[in-house]
């Protein structure tokens, strides 16, 4: 069969066409669905890499909110699990991460039941990128109600990884007694010789909690203790990347416990060269403990105060228009067992 000139134009265009209206039919399919696949971004997972588009590829702070020599630039996001949701909330979803570019879309139901895999899997996903471009030094996980003073924590693990970290102090109880007023340290390492840097785990930590049996923190299959393994409350912890990259490359062989932070600290507990920093500036219980000014995460606050905190900072340089302590703090006693680590300041 032969075309003239027009019709062999008109017939390429319309190859054209149906060519292109496929390919965008497939995005919009693709962005659109539940994502029912695993979290390594394959070849063919590259609409999923949102790292791809991204103009910082080598953050050295990794923000999860759950979501360079000196710690001075950040990355966030935001983690969702997709799973079950309607075409209308991944199309509003969609149009979040166009304008935000930092989302983070996990192939499981989000709910409180599967955050330790959404962890888990988040930590995963991080270790992937890696293979396409993205590096960083340490992350902190928070959850989306708390309220974190970002160039305040910065400031301060740059400070902590030159006096820890880096450093060749192999006795922290002499690092306790003189460093800080608001910190208690703790490192375990096989051989005191170990080469730097070390791992660090900073937060807010517990060792004294009981196991729960009922509420929505109960936990049925626990069986190594009478008590939880010390662990970083969940409002918000630091982790550098080589705990992460660990714990993402085993998420397969890890045991999900009911809270995510108490299998963190589970995980972590026999890692070796591992130094963990109890923070009294990381109000990260399950309430927060009040308002303070040197406070670098306040954990479980509404919106509304969320906006009066930051307006007080705009408006006052300080977070708190008044320093108020609803119930004390502790400071960790790493020489004490676990049990008797925390006693309230009265």
């Amino acid at each position: 069969m032969f075309f003239n000139r027009k019709t062999q134009k008109r017939y390429c265009k319309l190859i054209l066409i149906s060519i292109f209206s496929f390919i965008l039919g497939s995005m919009v399919a693709i962005n659109l669905a539940p994502i029912n696949k695993t979290c390594r971004i394959e070849n063919q997972d590259k609409e999923y890499n949102i790292m791809n588009n991204s103009k910082l590829k080598n953050p050295d702070l990794m923000i999860i909110i759950v979501t360079a020599r000196h710690i001075t630039n950040v990355k966030h996001y935001f983690v969702i699990g997709t799973l079950g949701l309607s075409n209308s909330v991944l199309a509003n979803l969609k149009t979040e991460q166009k304008e935000h570019n930092d989302l983070l879309y996990l192939p499981i139901y989000d709910s409180y039941q599967n955050l330790t895999e959404k962890i888990a899997k988040t930590f995963s996903w991080l270790t992937d990128q890696l293979d396409v471009g993205l590096n960083f030094k340490y992350v902190l996980k928070c959850d989306d109600d708390s309220f974190v003073r970002l160039e305040n924590l910065v400031h301060e693990l740059n400070h902590l990884e030159i006096i820890y970290v880096k450093s060749h102090i192999n006795n922290t109880s002499t690092v306790n007694d003189n460093t800080s007023p608001y910190i208690t340290a703790n490192y375990q390492v096989n051989n005191a010789g170990l080469k730097n840097p070390r791992s660090l785990y900073w937060g807010y930590f517990s060792g004294h909690a009981r196991i729960y049996k009922k509420g929505k923190w109960k936990e049925t299959e626990w069986i190594l203790c009478d008590y939880y393994i010390p662990y970083a409350l969940g409002g918000g912890y630091v982790l550098s990347k080589n705990l992460v990259t660990y714990l993402g490359r085993n998420a397969d062989y890890l045991r999900y416990y009911n809270s995510e932070d108490i299998s963190v600290g589970t995980w972590l507990g026999p890692i070796n060269n591992l130094i963990r920093i109890h923070d009294i500036r990381f109000d990260t219980e399950w309430i927060s403990r009040g308002c303070q000014n040197h406070y670098l995460i306040s954990h479980h606050l509404s919106i509304p105060k969320m906006h009066e905190l930051f307006k007080n900072i705009m408006d006052l340089g300080n977070m708190c228009a008044t320093e108020l302590v609803d119930h004390p703090h502790y400071l960790y006693n790493w020489l004490l067992p676990p049990t008797k680590c925390c006693p309230k300041n009265k």
